[in-house]
């Protein structure tokens, strides 16, 4: 009996294991100068993902997952969390995010897309959070059918981030999203198809460490020894 449940435990802990492994997925895609980290299996309505240069592209799948319907779901919600690491010899500076989609109403209907771009120091101090707001073109809903685009930017601080170097290296980027479709006696239909986020960078500047310093000092006493000495002899 006693062997029975210490089999049944062991055979119990594999399992939570195996579980543990397969609900997170973690996946790493390089770009030019950045890179970037993510959940794979928390992508959800976003889709999958792939890199093209310095910028991340998401295509939610296929038909229309993220999408809101007033004869539906009338809204459509989905945050994803993703870690970008500059290369060794950049810094981040910016970014960038744009996305794009389909939408029609009739009637009284009407939709919108909102939601929230932000940037988390996760060298320095957790408390530098940088939000932007991801807001529509203007004109995006002029019609009664079409297509949109919305987009978001910021620039990261030039000081207070990135740990006692000052150097942000790596930062965890938020992009949260709502679409929204209401109607009354019409109907209304928002999807989104395309996500793009661009990593702007800039090289950084090299600091000498302090053997560097010591052997720049001692040459300066050469060159002011021999210039001493030649003055001496004049």
């Amino acid at each position: 009996m006693g062997m029975y449940k210490k089999t049944l435990r062991v055979a119990l802990g594999l399992s939570i294991a195996l579980l543990g492994t397969a609900a997170y997925a973690t996946t790493t895609l390089t770009g030019t100068n950045v890179s970037y980290t993510f959940d794979e299996t928390g992508l959800g309505k976003f889709g999958s993902a792939a890199v093209s240069g310095d910028s991340l592209v998401f295509s939610p799948l296929s038909p229309n997952s993220f999408m809101a319907t007033s004869s539906g779901t009338g809204s459509a919600f989905e945050t994803v969390h993703v870690t970008v690491t500059a290369n060794s010899g950049y810094q981040l500076s910016a970014f960038n995010l744009s996305e794009t989609g389909g939408y029609s109403f009739s009637g009284d209907g009407a939709v919108y897309v909102t939601g929230e771009f932000g940037a988390l120091d996760v060298e320095g101090t957790t408390g530098n959070y940088l939000p932007a707001p991801i807001e529509a073109v203007p004109g995006s809903f002029a019609s009664t059918s079409g297509s949109w685009t919305a987009q978001a930017a910021m620039t990261l601080p030039a000081t207070g981030w990135g740990g006692v170097d000052g150097s942000v290296g790596s930062v965890s980027l938020k992009i949260s999203n709502q679409l929204f479709a209401f109607a009354g006696s019409g109907s209304a239909s928002i999807y989104k198809d395309f996500v793009g986020i661009s990593a702007f960078t800039t090289a950084v500047t090299p600091v000498p460490e302090a053997q560097t310093y010591a052997m720049m000092l001692v040459g300066l006493g050469l060159v002011g020894f021999m210039v001493r000495r030649t003055r001496s002899r004049v």
